[in-house]
């Protein structure tokens, strides 16, 4: 467990990385993707987090390693809720989908749960307590892809949790992923949280690394 900024946490990496974040109100705790693991996520107890104060996840896009853990977390806490975009919002709520969400790929087999709301168009913004999470809609690597910038006392947090792609056949689209990832670099985020590749920071760092994938396609 690792703070990244004030009140946002890596939990840790169970397929992709796992992050949380502490909206202090009576939203509770917000993550960003589930994983694989839930036991991974019940270890917030070691911050003095209750797992049960997670009320809302965030779903940046249907791969397995992103939502595996879902249906066992909603199971251990009825109250909470998902979101995602709704262009990858069928391989979430229906079962059937083992090749797009990579859950045959893995060996595992994936259990659908169902979205609280299925968020639409170039731009949605979800308010909890005082923070507004700017989901943005990247599609390339899935359909349906959203970034997540998050602003605290002026820190641009960018959660960009498989920026890196890749490209998969059948699955992505090259030239959206090209058009998402220049979107991304003109939000000059001071913080990136990436899904595979750790936290990058400052904003030329995150400048970098954006670029990288820009160039070497």
């Amino acid at each position: 467990m690792e703070k990244v900024y004030k009140n946002v946490y890596h939990v840790g990496d169970s397929g992709c990385s796992v992050f949380l974040i502490d909206s202090e109100s009576s939203d509770g705790l917000i993550l960003i993707d589930c994983g694989m693991s839930l036991n991974l996520i019940k270890k917030i107890a070691k911050l003095g987090l209750n797992p049960l104060d997670i009320q809302h996840c965030i779903i940046t896009h249907f791969h397995i390693d992103h939502i595996a853990a879902c249906y066992d977390l909603k199971e251990y806490n009825k109250k909470l809720r998902f979101y995602a975009h709704e262009l990858d919002s069928i391989p979430i709520e229906e079962a059937g989908y083992d090749r797009e969400t990579a859950a045959s790929w893995y060996g595992v087999k994936y259990k659908p749960i169902k979205l609280y709301k299925k968020l639409q168009g170039e731009k949605e913004i979800l308010k909890f307590g005082n923070y507004q999470f700017e989901c943005i809609h990247t599609p390339g690597h899935t359909p349906g892809s959203i970034s997540i910038l998050l602003e605290i006392e002026g820190v641009k947090i960018l959660f960009g949790q498989d920026l890196h792609g890749p490209i998969i056949p059948g699955v992505s689209d090259f030239g959206e992923y090209q058009k998402s990832l220049k979107r991304l670099l003109d939000l000059k985020a001071d913080i990136l949280c990436e899904g595979h590749f750790g936290i990058y920071k400052p904003a030329d760092r995150v400048s970098e690394y954006i670029k990288q994938y820009i160039e070497s396609y």
